[in-house]
């Protein structure tokens, strides 16, 4: 039987929706709403109170605060203010090389991205001037917004496909001058007309032509899925191209002085980086436009670590009578809990004045290098990245709450929500708290952790220690990977279909990082 096309480009299919964009309320958006918190002009709070805070890309289920004195405090993600173009995040960069990210999703079906475009905007306090750069899920850069003429900034989410729907947005000091804490930018953002339309009207109608002959139980749907997967392969290969224009054009815009000229790869100037080495300012250019998120961070991260960290680890040990040459060949060990252990120094009073500081100053930070730079972590995919990290983040409170380490394997959901099986003490605080973002955020990962240890099984709880050593004068990390199968794990939690119209269809070969 040959395929009929049930989706042409004459077709009313999707007409309903291009208006505007049908939108679905979420949990927290919908308690929000029958609780009368939900109002035009709300700000979001950036998250400050969270062991990773906004200092991490790989932050995608974020909620943030929303403060009201009369009706109590509401939690939504970013993805609200494409809803809600009234209302805004308000942010501060807390010092001129401070780098703030925000996760977000397109809150709409995917056909719809057909009609619709996303633009960001950022607004900045007066005589600033910071970058916003967008990133997609791959870790490409995919826009820089650019004055516009209106006293902000502006990107437009590009619409080179209909799959490709997270992104990341990373604000940061954009001309180096000194920044207050007290000054505040907003993003918010804007659904307008997808004027490039004809980019992803193909893929729109393959998958449209798809969907309704599965839905009719055609005999011949899997050659309306083949003509899908074509279709795909082909937008994957426009996407590389317009990846490509963009960044080749960004660079064309670049003053003759910042073009890059050398030969030197990315790959090496980021080696370079990571090194400690400083680039120059075309080589710095040129690796914010073509390097991919992921490696460009890790770069910075270890470049960190081994200079500005390291050196003001040092002053803070010279003015207790410790030089770097006593702490040569330290071993410094922060378990999930975050207890911190230190070895390698011979004297143990000199240990435990080393170990007190890393506890009371340096453990937090020291732990945000750990799982930007070990491969173990930064190779997950984002459902155990988000697991994992979880772990840490409820073991550090509960063991602050609380003051012993609390079993997770015990802890359930009770049928009207709360959580059981914790001590009375974080009992009363995690379920009988209201208007507290940390308090919400804990309640989320303890959620979502119940359900991962009933789907993992006998899998076990993904833990894992953050490990550094101290060589040469600076710090380094040491990677110690997990006391569980990850790779099981992830097959777990990666849900597997087969012999529907999902199961066979094509992958892009991009690997996702957010």
């Amino acid at each position: 039987m040959g395929v009929n096309l049930v989706n042409d480009a004459g077709s009313a299919w999707g007409a309903a929706f291009r208006d505007k964009p049908i939108y679905l309320m979420t949990i927290k958006e919908s308690r929000a709403f029958f609780e009368g918190k939900m109002r035009k002009n709300m700000v979001l709070q950036e998250d400050t109170c969270t062991l990773s805070s906004n200092n991490t890309y790989r932050r995608q289920h974020t909620t943030y605060e929303v403060s009201d004195k009369d009706k109590g405090s509401a939690f939504l993600d970013l993805n609200f203010l494409i809803k809600d173009e009234t209302s805004s995040l308000k942010g501060n960069l807390s010092d001129d090389k401070d780098v703030d990210f925000y996760n977000f999703s397109i809150p709409f079906m995917n056909f719809q991205r057909n009609y619709f475009g996303v633009e960001a905007y950022i607004d900045m306090p007066e005589g600033c001037d910071y970058d916003l750069t967008l990133y997609d899920e791959y870790g490409n850069q995919v826009g820089k917004a650019e004055w516009d003429g209106e006293g902000r900034k502006k990107l437009t989410v590009p619409n080179w496909d209909i799959n490709t729907n997270k992104y990341c947005l990373k604000v940061e000091n954009g001309n180096g001058e000194e920044v207050s804490p007290d000054d505040y930018y907003k993003i918010s953002f804007h659904v307008s007309e997808n004027k490039e339309h004809e980019k992803t009207d193909a893929v729109r109608e393959a998958y449209g032509n798809l969907h309704n002959a599965y839905s009719r139980k055609d005999e011949n749907w899997r050659e309306y899925l083949d003509q899908y997967n074509a279709v795909l392969r082909e937008t994957e290969q426009n996407y590389l191209k317009e990846l490509e224009q963009l960044h080749q054009k960004q660079f064309d815009s670049l003053p003759e002085e910042k073009k890059y000229k050398d030969g030197r790869t990315v790959d090496e100037l980021l080696q370079d980086m990571a090194e400690g080495k400083g680039l120059n300012d075309a080589e710095l250019e040129y690796v914010k436009i073509f390097a991919n998120l992921k490696d460009m961070e890790k770069a910075q991260q270890k470049a960190e670590l081994k200079n500005s960290f390291s050196d003001d680890f040092i002053k803070d040990l010279e003015g207790m009578g410790i030089s770097r040459k006593d702490i040569e060949g330290m071993r410094v060990r922060i378990g999930s809990s975050g207890d911190v252990s230190v070895d390698g120094i011979g004297d143990e009073t000199m240990r435990e004045q080393v170990q007190k500081l890393i506890d009371e100053k340096y453990g937090d930070r020291m732990y945000q290098y750990y799982i930007g730079i070990a491969d173990s972590v930064g190779g997950l995919s984002s459902i155990t990245y988000r697991y994992a990290t979880d772990i840490q983040e409820v073991r550090r409170y509960l063991k602050g709450v609380t003051g012993e380490d609390i079993s997770l394997e015990n802890l359930y959901l009770t049928p009207d929500g709360k959580i059981g099986g914790l001590p009375d003490k974080a009992a009363d605080l995690i379920n009988k708290t209201k208007d507290n973002a940390k308090i919400e955020r804990m309640k989320d990962a303890l959620v979502d952790i119940i359900g991962k240890i009933r789907i993992s099984g006998d899998l076990g709880i993904p833990d894992f220690t953050s490990q550094f050593r101290f060589s040469n004068g600076t710090f380094s990390v040491a990677d110690s990977g997990f006391t569980v199968d990850m790779d099981a794990l992830d097959g777990r939690f990666t849900p597997q279909s087969s012999g529907n119209m999902y199961s066979d269809m094509y992958k892009y070969q991009f690997k996702t990082v957010l």
